[in-house]
Formats: C-alpha cells, sequence, structure tokens
C-alpha cells in the first residue's frame, strides 16, 4: 500500500450539525470502485490516481491524537471521499482499528460505504451504540446485479450489499 503524509485526520465540519455529524475522517485517499457517477474523482479535487487507494501515514496515531485534542464529543463521519471499507481494509484493518479509538474516547460514527466488510465490525458499532449515535448509510444504487457491474464495476455488487443491511 502506498502512504501518503497527513498532519491530521479528524477535523471539524464547517457548519454545525451538517447531516447530523461534528466531525469528518477520511483515514484512505482515493476510490478502487469505479462508480460511472461518482463526484469525487471531479478534478476540482485534484486528487491525482483517485482509483489508486492511499492511506494517511501513521493514521492511527494522528486519529488518537486529534480526538483527544477535541473539546467535545460528537460523531465522526468517514465514507465521503473515500469507501472507509476497500478492498485494502479487509488486510490493513485501518478503519477497525479507528472504530475502535472512537469507541474508547466516547465518539459516535457515521459510515458511508458500499461494501459488505463493515458487518465484520458490527460488535465495535454494537459497543458505540452504548454511549453514541451510530449511523451506517449503505449505498446501493440497483437491485440488478448485472447493471451493478457496469455502473459500478469494481464495488462489492448489489446482492452482497443487501445481505449486509439485513444485518
Amino acid at each position: 500500500m502506498d502512504y501518503i503524509p497527513a498532519k491530521t485526520i479528524v477535523t471539524q465540519v464547517k457548519k454545525h450539525n451538517w447531516f447530523g455529524i461534528d466531525y469528518n475522517m477520511n483515514i484512505y485517499r482515493g476510490c478502487s470502485h469505479g462508480c460511472i457517477y461518482c463526484d469525487s474523482r471531479s478534478l476540482c479535487y485534484k486528487i491525482e490516481n483517485f482509483d489508486t487507494i492511499r492511506a494517511k501515514q501513521d493514521a492511527l496515531r494522528i486519529i488518537r491524537d486529534d480526538l483527544l485534542k477535541k473539546r467535545k464529543r460528537g460523531v465522526v463521519a468517514t465514507g465521503a471521499m473515500s469507501d472507509p471499507y476497500n478492498p485494502l481494509e479487509k488486510e490493513y484493518k485501518l478503519t477497525r482499528n479507528a472504530l475502535e479509538l472512537l469507541n474508547a474516547y466516547r465518539f459516535g460514527v457515521a459510515i458511508a460505504t458500499k461494501s459488505d466488510l463493515i458487518c465484520r465490525d458490527i460488535n465495535i458499532l454494537k459497543d458505540i451504540q452504548v454511549h453514541s449515535p451510530v449511523l451506517v448509510k449503505m449505498t446501493i444504487t440497483t437491485d440488478n446485479d448485472n447493471l451493478c457491474e457496469i455502473i459500478e464495476p469494481k464495488a462489492p455488487l448489489s446482492s452482497e450489499r443487501f445481505s449486509a443491511v439485513k444485518n
């Protein structure tokens, strides 16, 4: 995996209560789903090689330090610019470990994903839910796996996402 430098990862949102979140957190940069409708690959974001997933160097230490500096606990969103459950997450578990930090420091979480890999972390999400809000947003653009393969060629199939929602 390629790593990119980062000074901070958990940042305050500009508008308070924007979609019910207080902070944003993107551990990864880029996305490999190849969705034809993705606005994150727009040139305005200036992300080179958007289809290549890179992780932020020393991400877990930075996240821990960022959380310790927050005066107010709140809901931390992830998944806006890069799916936190991309294929590399299966091996590197940066999102899982970040969720453990959110739980330890008593922050809530809002996750946007297209991956059924989120099911792996249901136990941590349930732990967070004891003290803070948990919101999981699963994007499913079609109920047709063949069409899914056309418009989201490298994302998990819609049928896999429907199964994840049932969990």
